[in-house]
């Protein structure tokens, strides 16, 4: 029997549970931008900047900053569920923001549109396929204009002791080709949840720098959100550690 990897319509529909909806709806207003998020934003990004938002769900990330004065602003999310809500939210809050339903690895924008891009809460690598992720870059590389920043966060598979002997585990189920035979490659999880199964790739510093390299991206700081400050309880809660990289398209020449 051959058995289903999981692909862009898993992701769609772990995203448009009403329980999972209805948490992301509650994060616009209860949690907002994280503090770590809003450092990175005001340290790189300009009020005048138009921006793409990808993968934004009910809108936290993209009502937060509109919030702070970035208000020229898009977002999109492959779920169709999430994108209603972002729109609900938006209007009854009077603020202009166009959100709209679409795929990261095919973005319909025309070429250098956007001077920064963000993909929020570890979005990009809930992308199956280390070949799809890729992609993605080249693609949010080729609506960016030169010199434009992209934002994101990962894990760091290598950084923390708590999931070491769970690696060294599924290391070994990998060798003996017994692993869960609907993941893509190692570092791939499908994580149980409440009332969804959700996919995550969990990769190394060194695999996001290649992917990154490989897309045409220039590295300008990667840091550990815990070590940029102190996140409030209900981030904690909302989310775990992860890694903040800002990348910038280089300068044409």
């Amino acid at each position: 029997m051959t058995i289903r990897k999981v692909d862009t319509d898993f992701i769609r529909k772990s995203f448009t549970t009403e329980k999972t909806v209805l948490d992301y709806t509650k994060a616009v207003r209860e949690i907002g931008l994280w503090e770590s998020e809003k450092m990175m934003i005001k340290k790189y990004f300009n009020p005048e900047n138009r921006i793409l938002d990808i993968g934004c769900g009910a809108g936290r990330t993209s009502i937060g900053l509109y919030k702070l004065g970035y208000h020229l602003i898009e977002g999109l999310d492959l779920s169709e569920a999430m994108i209603a809500q972002a729109r609900r939210i938006s209007k009854e809050l009077k603020y202009d923001i166009t959100f709209s339903v679409g795929d990261a690895a095919c973005l319909d924008y025309d070429d250098e549109t956007f001077e920064v891009a963000l993909f929020s809460f570890n979005g990009i690598m809930q992308i199956p396929g280390k070949e799809n992720r890729i992609k993605v870059l080249k693609e949010i590389k080729r609506i960016l204009k030169s010199e434009g920043y992209f934002l994101f966060t990962t894990h760091d598979r290598d950084s923390g002791k708590e999931y070491e002997s769970f690696w060294q585990e599924e290391k070994k189920k990998w060798a003996l080709h017994i692993q869960d035979k609907s993941l893509h490659e190692f570092g791939d999880r499908v994580i149980k949840m409440e009332e969804r199964d959700t996919f995550l790739h969990f990769p190394t510093r060194e695999e996001v720098i290649s992917c990154l390299k490989e897309a045409g991206f220039v590295l300008i700081e990667r840091i550990l959100r815990s070590v940029l400050c102190e996140e409030s309880e209900e981030v904690k809660k909302f989310s775990t550690d992860c890694v903040l990289w800002l990348v910038h398209k280089p300068l044409k020449l």
